[in-house]
């Protein structure tokens, strides 16, 4: 009977450790997910205000694709 609880308890303990492994890596991706959407919206942002100034507008002040 002692065999089998320790067997039963080293697998809770071994399921815990899993499972919180599993949990912090999953935070971490969601963190490093966020921060990296961040950045990519920023710099998007940034290089379509670059593209809108400096692309020329025709006569009626319309950008070409919007003719």
């Amino acid at each position: 009977m002692l065999a089998l609880t320790s067997i039963f308890a080293y697998k809770k303990i071994q399921f815990f450790l899993r499972l919180s492994i599993y949990i912090v890596l999953g935070i971490v991706v969601l963190v490093f997910r966020s921060a990296n959407k961040r950045k990519t919206r920023k710099r998007m942002d940034e290089r379509t205000e670059y593209m809108m100034k400096h692309t020329e507008k025709n006569d009626e002040g319309k950008y070409p694709w919007e003719e």
